[in-house]
């Protein structure tokens, strides 16, 4: 396999792009470019950064075959979710009418019997996807810095 060649603008953009990006694995991939253009083997590589060999390879074919953007972490699907839009709605519809905590409202919910059965997390979770949020109230009086006396100072 020859050596990996790349242009000084290049080697420095993937320099910074290895010392400052904020995702850990797309720093991880331009180091490892870098240390590719320096002449390393393909097993060199991945017994330094601890990785397959298969990884260094996929990382270098992306590198060629898209540039810069192939480094970068691609979308995760993840789990789908267990409630469709309708029963999320459902849920908005019940805390808007009802209002109170999470687990109130999966009891409420557990009660009726129509929704597949899910955690309090996933509740919390589809309403923080909602932007609504539980907030408690206050019953003391938040301190600001400045000392105000509840009552008249003594002559």
């Amino acid at each position: 396999m020859k050596r990996l060649e790349l242009t000084p603008v290049e080697i420095r953009t993937l320099r910074d792009m290895g010392i400052f990006h904020s995702h850990p694995r797309t720093r991880m991939r331009a180091q490892a470019i870098v240390r590719l253009n320096q002449g390393l083997t393909l097993q060199q590589v991945a017994n330094e950064f601890a990785v397959h060999l298969n990884s260094v390879e996929h990382w270098r074919q992306r590198w060629n075959k898209d540039g810069l953007t192939g480094l970068y972490e691609g979308h995760h699907s993840g789990r789908p979710p267990k409630w469709n839009e309708a029963q999320q709605q459902a849920l908005r519809d019940l805390a808007n009418q009802q209002g109170g905590k999470a687990g109130a409202l999966l009891r409420h919910i557990r009660q009726s019997g129509q929704q597949p059965s899910v955690s309090v997390y996933t509740i919390k979770r589809y309403l923080k996807s909602a932007q609504m949020r539980y907030k408690r109230c206050r019953y003391s009086l938040k301190k600001n810095g400045t000392e105000t006396p509840l009552t008249a100072p003594e002559p």
